[in-house]
């Protein structure tokens, strides 16, 4: 890694104005966690940097955390992305989890802060648990079920792709409630009897992400680890929150995957000094990913100070989640011809984070569905994140 007295050279000035480049100083010496630099295992990096103060990064600081708000987290997934991609997408569902946790107390001042306090204290990771066997172009529904008990519920059910499965401390999961309309959102500790990590993920990128299968056999679930139950499948201020902080974190942490990727094609291209047409495909690449930062960051201090929220900010979250997957291909297209067989090299790093930024494809919800959204919600139509709908 350059030594920080150097200037930074002109093309990571510009990609870092406006992100907060200093949360890396406090996750390790000289800013670089542990591992992240050597052999360590993916699980090992995520442990480290949980330990770190990263896990409690979004919690507020009268409940051990740092209490840092939407942008601030962001940027420090983005400084993550851009050194550890695999970790990066794995915390980024820690972090997505615990914000809008925090942001629930911010609103409903109930007892969800004695979750958040005990995550700080213990530096816990948090799985999110949402994702399913075979997807659902409604990420909305689950297929869990939850029976009520006289303390809580019995859940039941498979999650899968799920990061953080074995290193996680809690599992942050939806389930619908049998005989009801209803769905919960809670927490359930991983090391819960009935609760089992099966398999991996075989996946071609993010392969440091701790992403396995998640099976629940009749997993009892205190009900004081349960902080929302709503009408399933309708759009309240919990899902507009969660659609937010998921789409500024999720576009944040590839924004450093592929300022990284900008990083090696500027050494190229000036460690050979040739420069010639590439100088205009280097700009196109570039410009592509700071507007994608411009546009994170804005809806993150949008939705923060309130000037974007309901439906509005719905759809400005997933408009922006479908522009991360469009600026990626576009900045990838003017970055191949720069980069040439580097891409498709065995271990080269350029080839390692190409496959990586794929997986910003993957992500809920589905590509087919966004644009709809946003036409309906312009055209005053209702909402569904269900096609068929």
């Amino acid at each position: 890694m350059a030594d920080r007295a150097e200037e930074p050279p002109p093309h990571r000035t510009l990609l870092d104005s406006g992100w907060h480049t200093d949360w890396h100083s406090d996750w390790a010496p000289d800013g670089v966690p542990d591992g992240v630099a050597g052999h360590a295992s993916g699980a090992a990096r995520i442990r480290q940097l949980a330990a770190s103060g990263f896990a409690a990064l979004a919690i507020p600081q009268e409940f051990g955390g740092s209490g840092a708000g939407l942008v601030e987290v962001a940027s420090a997934q983005r400084a993550l992305g851009a050194l550890d991609p695999s970790a990066a997408i794995a915390l980024n569902m820690h972090s997505f989890t615990v914000g809008l946790m925090a942001d629930y107390w911010q609103r409903h001042r109930d007892t969800s802060w004695m979750l958040l306090e005990g995550i700080a204290g213990t530096h816990a990771l948090v799985a999110s648990a949402f994702a399913e066997p075979g997807g659902s172009p409604n990420f909305m529904s689950s297929r869990s079920s939850a029976v009520e008990t006289g303390k809580g519920y019995r859940v039941s059910g498979v999650k899968y792709p799920c990061s953080l499965a074995s290193t996680a401390t809690l599992v942050c999961l939806t389930a619908r409630v049998e005989a009801t309309d209803e769905t919960i959102l809670a927490l359930c500790p991983a090391a819960s009897p009935g609760l089992t990590v099966e398999g991996d993920w075989p996946s071609l990128g993010m392969t440091g992400s701790d992403t396995a299968k998640l099976v629940l056999r009749d997993v009892d679930i205190d009900d004081r680890l349960v902080f929302h139950r709503g009408p399933a499948d309708i759009i309240d201020d919990t899902v507009i929150s969660g659609m937010v902080w998921f789409s500024v974190l999720l576009s944040a942490t590839y924004h450093g995957v592929l300022s990284a990727l900008l990083d090696l094609a500027y050494r190229q291209m000036t460690g050979s000094g040739q420069y010639g047409t590439r100088v205009p495909l280097l700009g196109r690449a570039t410009r592509e990913v700071l507007t994608l930062g411009g546009a994170c960051r804005q809806l993150g201090r949008d939705f923060e100070d309130g000037r974007l929220s309901g439906r509005a900010a719905l759809a400005a979250a997933v408009a922006l989640r479908a522009t991360l997957s469009d600026v990626r291909d576009r900045a990838l297209s003017a970055l191949t011809p720069v980069l040439g067989s580097r891409l498709y090299t065995r271990d080269q790093p350029a080839a390692k984070l190409l496959i990586d930024s794929l997986a910003a494809h993957h992500h809920p919800p589905s590509l087919l569905v966004c644009d709809q959204v946003v036409g309906d919600h312009c055209t005053g139509r209702e909402i569904s994140f269900d096609p068929a709908g």
